[in-house]
């Protein structure tokens, strides 16, 4: 159960017994007079409303010394009412602020397109997350666990409590207007759910998943993932490549975004729209205009081409694989999307 939920029934209860306090309250208060001052029921429930209120109107008549011992301590019932009034209501101001913060992220939320889902925010999902801000693509994180979620807002971090198996969670963090989803949950079942989901609610989505077990690589790409990533066999691989090959496992972290903003990979998809005139990459003058290097083509149809030549023939639906700054690669995507 959230915080927030569990703070709700609470602050209820505390409403009901301010309420009931203050009808006690004035209850005793107008008996003691009618009792002690042989007040008639008006004069009584008036003097004890203008002394509870701390309004300052003159006594009715003249007060008795016991009239007078009473009255002190009506007025201190009214003062600690006061008190308990003021923590009853930020309590209930408090447990209404999650609900507030929810709403304003859910908001957020929907006015997002072409953003990345990251289901799970374990270490897997955090390293996920640093890769996503350092190419500046836009993600919403999901993730059940509420003390997560709550660091996630803080930081103003596009975030969803819920579980990532529910299709309507999904839904709610954009899966239909989504560019991809990936799935850094606990168990590969969950993945393979997760995937199932996205896969059928958007079929043009890419979606990555985690496989703790490489027996569940199938099911994963059966159930519709693009990539199946084990992280200990891909870790195990990295530390020997690290201790054998050195210098190329530098330069590959270095391409892969591990620079920083000097210089990495990335891939850009040709649009349907690229004129006729521009399908190959002499036309696209990659390096005299953006000062972009072409590493490789990957075609619709599955085939690459490493190192194309300047005259390879391009076409709508091709990803190029390009050598450069971050600005320049989003100064190159900027010119496909006008030319789209």
């Amino acid at each position: 159960m959230s915080r927030s939920r569990s703070q709700r029934p609470y602050a209820a209860r505390d409403l009901r017994l301010l309420g009931l306090w203050v009808a006690a309250v004035l209850a005793v208060s107008t008996a003691g007079y009618v009792l002690i001052e042989g007040m008639d029921l008006f004069d009584a429930l008036y003097m004890t409303v203008i002394t509870v209120s701390t309004v300052g109107y003159h006594e009715v008549g003249d007060l008795g010394r016991l009239g007078r011992a009473f009255t002190l301590l009506v007025i201190l019932a009214g003062v600690g009412t006061y008190f308990f009034a003021g923590g009853v209501l930020g309590r209930a101001i408090l447990a209404n602020l999650p609900r507030q913060e929810r709403k304003r992220m859910q908001k957020s939320i929907d006015a997002m397109s072409d953003h990345v889902i990251l289901c799970g925010f374990g270490r897997l999902g955090q390293v996920v997350r640093e890769a996503l801000e350092t190419a500046r693509r836009p993600y919403v994180v999901v993730d059940g666990r509420e003390e997560v979620i709550a660091e996630l807002q803080a930081e103003q971090v596009p975030c969803l409590h819920g579980d990532a198996t529910d299709e309507a969670v999904l839904v709610r963090a954009g899966l239909d207007r989504a560019s991809g989803v990936i799935a850094t949950v606990g168990t590969d079942a969950d993945n393979v759910f997760i995937t199932l989901t996205a896969r059928q609610r958007n079929p043009g989505c890419r979606i990555v998943a985690r496989a703790e077990d490489p027996r569940s690589e199938r099911q994963l790409l059966r159930a519709g993932a693009d990539r199946v990533v084990p992280p200990y066999q891909l870790g195990g691989l990295r530390l020997a490549q690290a201790f054998l090959r050195p210098s190329a496992v530098d330069l590959a972290d270095l391409a892969l975004g591990g620079g920083g903003d000097e210089v990495l990979i990335d891939e850009v998809r040709l649009p349907t729209g690229l004129p006729a005139d521009q399908r190959s990459l002499a036309a696209l003058r990659l390096g005299s205009r953006f000062s972009l290097i072409a590493v490789a083509v990957h075609r619709a149809d599955g085939s690459r081409t490493f190192n194309p030549r300047a005259d390879a023939p391009l076409a709508p639906g091709d990803a190029l694989l390009v050598l450069g700054s971050p600005a320049d690669i989003d100064a190159f995507r900027r010119h496909l999307g006008r030319a789209d």
